[in-house]
């Protein structure tokens, strides 16, 4: 599993549940598990070298994103998912974040202008070091400071309870894009939010977003291309 780097200000060091959690994302999505197939909180411990209590933690968490099912007695399986669920969690997350950079624009601070760009500059210098892990975690503190900034408050909680930062570091972690070039393109939203141009600020943000997702499905198609590949060959 993944580890995160040397923290730094600023930079809140992510508990083992979401570490786990956001393996097990990976994993499915890399289609490690397949749709149906059962996970046992014990195995999963000792394949992870951890206690149960945080796999428990991550397992709950993937239930309640709707990527794994729980069912009385017959215990936790793996959802059949599509790149239609994918797709709408993306329109969803472009669709509130937009909103979020709109609002923040009108309303944003030197302040938090000045903390964008210190966010900024940890992940260009993790995107630089090859550190993935780093670079989503600056990525999610950046998005999180442009949501806190916008002062809507439901934003923020339905941001929280669709899990919006799993989902970033997913993305960041499988994408097929550059990930230098990633992080410079959040000097687009800094712009357009100094600006104080509110339809420029929605536009950039629901481009980033959507770009991410292109990325995203990208390297998943490119995965499933090979696997059928390998499948052809046998």
């Amino acid at each position: 599993m993944t580890k995160v780097g040397n923290s730094r200000p600023g930079f809140i060091k992510k508990v083992l549940s979401e570490q786990i959690k956001e393996q097990l994302m990976e994993d499915l999505l890399h289609k490690k598990y397949k749709a149906g197939d059962r996970l046992v909180e014990s195995a999963i411990a000792r394949e992870f070298n951890v206690s149960q209590a945080p796999v428990r933690e991550a397992i709950k968490s993937l239930v309640e994103m709707e990527l794994l099912d729980f069912e009385p007695y017959k215990g936790i399986t793996v959802r059949s998912f599509t790149t239609d669920d994918l797709s709408e969690v993306f329109l969803v997350r472009a669709a509130l974040e937009s909103l979020a950079a709109r609002l923040a624009a009108e309303r944003i601070t030197e302040e938090e202008i000045k903390k964008l760009e210190e966010v900024l500059g940890y992940m260009l210098e993790a995107a630089k070091s090859g550190d993935i892990v780093n670079r989503t975690s600056y990525n999610n503190q950046f998005h999180d400071t442009i949501i806190k900034a916008s002062g809507n408050k439901l934003i923020a909680r339905l941001s929280r309870n669709l899990r919006f930062a799993s989902w970033s570091h997913t993305s960041g972690t499988l994408t097929s894009m550059d990930h230098i070039g990633i992080a410079q393109r959040h000097t687009l939203i800094i712009d357009s939010l100094r600006s104080g141009d509110p339809d420029k600020a929605e536009q950039v943000m629901r481009d980033h977003i959507l770009n991410s997702f292109k990325g995203l499905m990208k390297n998943l198609e490119a995965q499933e291309a090979e696997e059928k590949k390998q499948a052809k060959s046998k």
